[in-house]
């Protein structure tokens, strides 16, 4: 069976009912014999500690400026409590899981960058070396592996923060995987309308960043659609959390959410 790696966002992981929907769909594909890999966020996980803390958050061009203190609380976060709990969770409905960050069996390596228009993002990087060999090993004893977006960084060793959605991409490429999942809290993209675009290709994608129309959040998670379709993953589609079903429609190529051809 085909390998599908599923991004899920922290906001959607918010919702305990959203949440245990999903999960409930994901055992079932995994009894199927799909092989899972779920990718995780955390930013209002995140923020809602940093408000306890009385750390200020800050965003530039879709991604969290990230200095030392808001890396290490993103670290605790994501490689803690989001992940341990998916475990949990996943335990529940019958199903070995492990979470891991990307310096686990240094799977995922990275580099610092700074935002398009040299604006200095901290300890904010970007994926520039992987290794499957943990996560082939987790798959063929058949535990899924539940990965943080966290990477060391190549030559410095410091955990660098890394957007949940190129993460999801650079997994889906190096683990060869056939389907790659973005699962949402606005079920797709949208146009300067307000409506859902149910198919877009790169020149889409490209016109949507460069007039703005894509903000937020979406910006980052349409560069890392490029970025998969560049890798060689054929099938990526945006979905919606909410909608019935929405993992078993996504793996059988059913009509929903954005298509990214």
């Amino acid at each position: 069976m085909s390998r599908v790696v599923i991004k899920l966002g922290g906001s959607v992981l918010l919702d305990e009912a959203l949440r245990q929907m999903l999960i409930s769909q994901i055992a079932e594909l995994h009894r199927d014999g799909h092989h899972l890999i779920i990718v995780h966020g955390g930013g209002k996980q995140i923020a809602s500690l940093l408000d306890r803390l009385e750390i200020a958050s800050r965003f530039h061009d879709g991604l969290r400026v990230t200095d030392q203190a808001i890396r290490d609380v993103a670290q605790m976060v994501l490689a803690g409590k989001v992940g341990k709990d998916l475990v949990r969770e996943l335990a529940r409905s019958g199903l070995s899981a492990a979470s891991i960050a990307g310096g686990d069996g240094s799977s995922f390596l990275a580099e610092k960058i700074n935002a398009e228009d040299g604006t200095d993002l901290g300890f904010v990087g970007r994926i520039t070396s992987s290794n499957a060999k943990l996560i082939d090993a987790m798959l063929a004893v058949e535990i899924l592996p539940v990965i943080a977006c966290l990477a060391l960084g190549t030559f410095d060793y410091e955990y660098y923060n890394i957007n949940g959605d190129q993460m999801a991409a650079a997994v889906a490429a190096i683990c060869k995987s056939e389907h790659l999942i973005f699962v949402t809290d606005v079920g797709g993209v949208h146009d300067q309308h307000g409506q859902q675009i149910a198919r877009l290709d790169r020149q889409g994608i490209k016109k949507l960043l460069e007039n703005g129309v894509a903000g937020g959040g979406m910006r980052p998670k349409l560069r890392a659609c490029l970025d998969a379709l560049d890798q060689g993953v054929k099938h990526i589609v945006i979905i919606g959390a909410t909608e019935k079903n929405s993992l078993m429609k996504a793996i059988n190529l059913e009509s929903q959410g954005t298509q990214i051809l």
